[in-house]
C-alpha cells in the first residue's frame, strides 16, 4: 500500500474518529497539529548542572514527530530550542529565556480547540524565592544567582499559554528542579502545591482546581529527583521509553483486559506502557538505589484518551480490516446498518470492554471466520450486557431532579430547572467523551424551558440509560455514583466558580480543611535540596516542636515512630529514614492522634553530634494575627513606629479565633498609646463572615452599616455594629490590600472605608462578593452552591463574577471589589518579593541569627505609614 492511500485512509477513518492525526494536518478544516521541544544539555552556568542526553532527546522527539510514518508534523508548525541551535534541523533556536517563552506564546496563540499541541521540556530547574513555593525552568542564558529574573518561571510558562484553546494538550517534562548545586546555601525544595504543573494542564479556576480537559503531561520523575542517563542507549531513559512507545510500542500496552494494538499510539497506551518499561529499564541501569526506584508521573483531567502517533507496523492491518469489511457491505453481505459502526470500531481499539469484545466479532466478520447470524447473535448479546434498565435509569434521574431542585430553590440567580438537567446529562456524555445522539440532542433542547419535573425526569432518564453500564460510569472503589458526581460536576461549571458538588473523596479534605486545626508537633518542613532530608523551616509558636527546642535550619534525618497515627503500639519501633522518603509520606507519618509520642533525630549546624527530640502530638492552632516582626521570645511586635506611635497588624485569615486574637492585640496598643493603625490584608483569602463582621464592628460606632447579604429568595440582611462599652473610633486608620485579598479582606476594607473610618491603600482587591451554603451528605458528597451576594454599606457591587452588563464577568472598567484609595502598585516580581518577605517574617529562628536584611522595601506599607504619620502631625497641631 502506498503511503498517499494509505494517508487518504487514514484522513476518513481519523475524521469519522474526530482525532487530530498524521497526513491530515494541514487538511483545510482538519484538526492541525503544533509542537515545541526544548532541550538544553549544558547552561552558560557552572552552577546549573549540565544534562549530556538532553538536546539529543529533544531531537530525537522532533524527528519522529516530523516523520510522515508516525504523525508528520510540518516543520513550520514545530519549535525546535536546543543549549546550541543544531545546523543540521532547519528552524532550530537557542533555548533563551525569551525564546523559549516566544514559541510558547506563538503555540498558544496558534493552536485552535481541535488542534493537537505536544510540548517537551528537557533540562533543570530550580526553586524560586526564599520560600521555594515557586518553581522555574533554567533557560540556556539563565543563572542560578538571578534565576528570579533570567529563569523561565512555572507562571511564566503559565502566562504564555494563557491563550491556548486546544483540548489535547500533552506535554512531556524530564525536568529536576534541584538541577544546580546550591554550594554552601541551604535551598529549599520547591513545593509543588495543590496544583502541581498548572503551567501544562491548566487550571479550571474552580474550588477543585482541576485540570483543563484534554491536557496531560507526563512526568520523567516527580521534579524533586534527576533522572537516569543511559550511556548506553545515548539517551535519558524518559525519552529512550517514550521515543519507543511512541514509534508503537505502546500501541496496545493499554492495561485495559482486551485491547490490542490497533496502529494507533493513545493517551491512555502511552501512560501503561511508560508504567511498565521504564521501572524496568530502570532496575536494569540504576546504580543506585533512587536510580533502580525511578518511574513515570502522569497528570491530567477528562478527555485525554486521544491519539499522538500511528504505529507503522499495525496501521497496514488495521486499514485492510477495514476494506475487507466496507467490501462485505458494498457486495450486500453485511446490512449497511451495520457499516458505520463497523468501520469506527474497526479503525480503533474503543476504551470500553463491551465495545472490544464487539470489535473482535467485526473483525471475524470480515475475515470470514464467522456467519452473518453468528455475529448478529454474538452482537445482540454484548450489547444487552451493557444495557441499563427503566428502573436503574429512574433511580438516577431522581436524584439529578433532586440536586437540580435544592440549587434552584436556593441559588442566588434565577434558574430555570431545565437548563440545569440539560448541562447535567450533556456534561455526563462530554465527560465520558460520547457524542449526544440527535433525538436525545433535540429533547435536552426542549427541556431548556421545560418546568415539569416528571418531563424533565424522563428525558434525564433516557440519557442515562442509552450510556447504559460501562466502566468509566459504574460505582468504583472511591465513588459510590460516579456517574452522578460527573454530572453535577459539568453542570456546576456552568453556574460560578465556587459552585460545585464535592464527592465523598473530596469532602474528606475539604472537611479537614474548614476544621481550622491539625494534630501533629507543629513544624513547618521542606526537602532540603543539599542534602535530601526534612528541613526545618520554622516551629509554629507554642507547638511541641517549639516547646521541644526544634529550630529552623535543622535537619530531621529520621523519624522513629514507636506508635502508629493511631496510637497502637509497634514493636520494635519503626525507623525512618528522611532521606530518600518522599515529603508527603513524611508529613503522614510526623502527623497523628493527640497525645501520642515521636522521636525525631536531628542534624544542627554548629552541634557535632545529632539530637535526639522526643516529643507528645498535640492540637495545633495556627497564627493568624501576626505583626511586624518577632520578639526576642518570639512573640509579635505590633506597634511598627513606636515614635510616631503607630500599630500594625497583618491577618492571614478569617478564621474562629482571629477576632479573639486581634482584639487583645488593638486593646493592648491602645494601652501602649496607639494613634494611627494599620491593618494588612494583603494575600488574605478570606474565611469566616462572622470573623469579618466582628472585626468590622471593632472599629466602627454602634449602629454602622457594615455588609448586606442579598439572596436571590427573601430580604436583604443587614450586618450592623454592635453597641460597645469602649470605642476604638478615635485614632486614623489604613487597611492594605491586593489582588489577593478577597471575600472577608473585602468585606471589612469596604466597610471601613464606606463608613469613612479607614483609608485603603495598595491595589484592586480580588472581586469575591458571593456567599456559599453547604447541603450536606447529598449522596454521600456535599453540595455547595452560591446563595448570596455581599454588598458594600455604601450599595456597591463587591462581585467580580457577576459584575459585567449581562451579569458575566466584571472588567475593569465595571464596579466591583475594593478599589484603593491611594492606588500603590507592584509589578509582578515586587509582589513575589512581598510575599516571601512577608514569610520570612513569620519564621521562628534560632538566637543569635536574626533574618538577613535583603533591602527589600515595601512601598505600600511606606505609604500608609507616610500618611498615618501626616495625620498625626495634623491632630497634633
Amino acid at each position: 500500500m502506498t503511503m498517499a492511500k494509505l494517508s487518504g485512509l487514514l484522513a476518513g477513518v481519523l475524521a469519522t474518529l474526530a482525532l487530530a492525526a498524521p497526513a491530515r494536518a494541514e487538511q483545510p478544516g482538519q484538526p492541525h497539529t503544533y509542537v515545541v521541544l526544548i532541550g538544553i544539555g549544558k547552561y552558560q552556568d557552572p552552577q546549573i548542572k549540565p544534562r549530556p542526553f538532553a538536546e539529543d532527546d529533544a531531537k530525537a522527539l522532533y524527528q519522529l514527530l516530523t516523520d510522515k510514518k508516525y504523525l508528520g508534523v510540518p516543520a513550520d508548525n514545530v519549535k525546535l530550542l536546543l543549549g546550541a541551535p543544531d545546523p543540521a534541523v532547519k528552524g532550530s533556536e537557542k533555548a533563551t529565556r525569551e525564546n523559549i517563552l516566544k514559541a510558547l506564546t506563538w503555540v498558544g496563540e496558534q493552536a485552535r480547540p481541535r488542534d493537537l499541541v505536544i510540548i517537551g521540556y528537557f533540562g533543570e530547574g530550580g526553586p524560586l524565592g526564599k520560600s521555594g513555593d515557586r518553581r522555574c525552568y533554567f533557560a540556556v542564558d539563565s543563572t542560578f544567582a538571578n534565576r528570579d529574573k533570567d529563569a523561565v518561571a512555572a507562571d511564566d510558562i503559565g502566562e504564555a499559554l494563557k491563550k491556548l484553546k486546544a483540548e489535547h494538550v500533552c506535554s512531556f517534562v524530564d525536568v529536576n528542579f534541584k538541577g544546580f548545586d546550591p554550594k554552601d546555601q541551604k535551598v529549599p525544595e520547591p513545593n509543588l502545591g495543590t496544583a502541581p504543573y498548572k503551567e501544562f494542564i491548566g487550571d479550571d479556576e474552580t474550588d477543585e482546581h482541576a485540570p483543563l480537559t484534554g491536557h496531560v503531561v507526563f512526568l520523567a520523575t516527580n521534579g524533586l529527583s534527576s533522572s537516569l542517563d543511559l550511556k548506553e542507549k545515548g539517551h535519558g531513559i524518559f525519552a529512550e521509553v517514550l521515543l519507543d512507545g511512541l514509534k508503537g510500542g505502546a500501541d496496545g500496552a493499554d492495561k485495559v483486559e482486551g485491547n490490542e494494538a490497533d496502529g494507533f499510539v493513545t493517551v491512555d497506551e502511552l501512560t501503561a506502557y511508560l508504567d511498565k518499561q521504564l521501572p524496568e529499564l530502570a532496575r536494569k541501569f540504576g546504580g543506585t538505589k533512587e536510580e533502580k526506584q525511578q518511574h513515570v508521573f502522569v497528570l491530567g483531567g477528562e478527555g485525554t484518551h486521544y491519539v499522538l502517533t500511528t504505529n507503522p507496523d499495525k496501521v497496514v492491518a488495521s486499514i485492510r480490516n477495514i476494506e475487507k469489511f466496507e467490501g462485505l457491505v458494498k457486495s450486500g453481505k453485511v446490512p449497511e446498518k451495520f457499516a458505520a459502526e463497523g468501520t469506527l470500531l474497526l479503525g480503533r481499539m474503543p476504551r470500553l470492554e463491551a465495545q472490544r469484545n464487539l470489535r473482535k466479532e467485526y473483525q471475524k466478520l470480515a475475515d470470514g471466520a464467522i456467519s452473518l447470524d453468528t455475529f448478529e447473535a454474538n452482537r445482540t448479546k454484548i450489547l444487552d450486557s451493557t444495557k441499563m434498565t427503566d428502573r436503574e435509569a429512574a433511580a438516577w434521574a431522581d436524584k439529578l431532579i433532586r440536586a437540580t431542585r435544592i440549587i434552584r430553590e436556593n441559588y442566588v440567580k434565577d434558574l430555570k430547572q431545565g437548563e440545569l438537567v440539560a448541562w447535567a446529562v450533556r456534561g455526563l456524555y462530554r465527560a465520558v467523551e460520547e457524542k449526544v445522539p440527535e433525538e436525545l440532542d433535540k429533547k435536552l433542547k426542549e427541556a431548556v424551558n421545560e418546568d415539569d419535573e416528571g418531563k424533565l425526569r424522563a428525558v434525564a432518564a433516557e440519557g442515562r440509560k442509552l450510556l447504559g453500564h460501562r466502566e468509566d460510569l459504574d460505582k468504583s472503589k472511591d465513588h459510590l455514583h460516579r456517574d452522578l458526581d460527573l454530572a453535577l460536576k459539568r453542570m456546576c461549571r456552568h453556574l460560578d466558580p465556587y459552585t460545585t458538588y464535592i464527592d465523598p473523596e473530596e469532602k474528606q479534605r475539604f472537611d479537614a480543611d474548614i476544621g481550622g486545626q491539625f494534630t501533629g508537633i507543629g513544624i513547618q518542613i521542606r526537602k532540603d535540596a543539599a542534602t535530601d532530608y526534612l528541613l526545618v523551616v520554622s516551629p509554629i509558636k507554642n507547638s511541641p516542636a517549639y516547646k521541644g527546642g526544634l529550630q529552623a535550619g535543622d535537619l530531621v534525618t529520621q523519624v522513629i515512630r514507636p506508635v502508629d497515627s493511631e496510637g497502637r503500639p509497634i514493636n520494635p519501633p519503626q525507623v525512618l529514614e528522611t532521606k530518600g522518603l518522599p515529603l508527603n509520606d513524611a508529613v503522614k507519618n510526623i502527623l497523628g492522634k493527640e497525645d501520642t509520642p515521636i522521636k525525631l533525630i536531628v542534624q544542627r549546624e554548629g552541634v557535632d553530634k545529632p539530637l535526639e527530640i522526643e516529643l507528645r502530638r498535640a492540637r495545633i492552632e495556627v497564627e493568624s494575627v501576626l505583626g511586624i516582626k518577632r520578639k526576642a521570645d518570639d512573640s509579635w511586635d505590633y506597634m511598627i513606629d513606636p515614635q510616631s506611635k503607630i500599630g500594625y497588624v497583618r491577618l492571614t485569615s478569617f478564621s474562629r479565633n482571629s477576632f479573639r486574637d486581634l482584639d487583645e492585640v488593638v486593646k493592648d496598643l491602645r494601652q501602649q498609646g496607639m494613634k494611627g493603625f494599620i491593618l494588612d490584608l494583603r494575600f488574605d483569602p478570606g474565611g469566616l463572615l462572622t470573623a469579618a463582621w466582628k472585626i468590622s464592628d471593632l472599629f466602627l460606632p454602634d449602629k454602622a452599616k457594615i455588609v448586606e447579604i442579598r439572596p436571590r429568595v427573601g430580604a436583604s440582611t443587614w450586618f450592623r455594629g454592635q453597641p460597645k462599652t469602649v470605642q476604638m473610633t478615635d485614632f486614623p486608620m489604613v487597611v492594605l490590600v491586593n489582588g489577593y485579598s478577597a471575600s472577608a479582606s473585602e468585606i471589612v476594607s469596604a466597610a471601613l472605608q464606606d463608613n469613612g473610618r479607614a483609608v485603603v491603600v495598595g491595589e484592586r482587591s480580588y472581586g469575591k462578593g458571593s456567599v456559599q451554603n453547604i447541603y450536606e451528605n447529598f449522596e454521600g458528597g456535599d453540595l455547595k452552591f452560591t446563595t448570596a451576594t455581599f454588598w458594600r454599606p455604601s450599595g456597591k457591587n463587591l462581585n467580580k463574577a457577576t459584575a459585567g452588563k449581562n451579569g458575566g464577568p466584571g472588567n475593569d472598567d465595571d464596579v466591583w471589589g475594593v478599589t484603593p484609595d491611594r492606588v500603590v502598585k507592584l509589578e509582578r516580581k515586587e509582589r513575589e518579593d512581598l510575599a516571601e518577605h512577608q514569610h520570612e517574617l513569620e519564621v521562628i529562628r534560632p538566637k543569635g541569627k536574626p533574618m538577613k536584611d535583603t533591602g527589600f522595601e515595601d512601598r505600600q506599607l511606606n505609604d500608609a505609614l507616610k500618611y498615618l504619620r501626616e495625620q498625626i502631625k495634623t491632630a497634633s497641631r
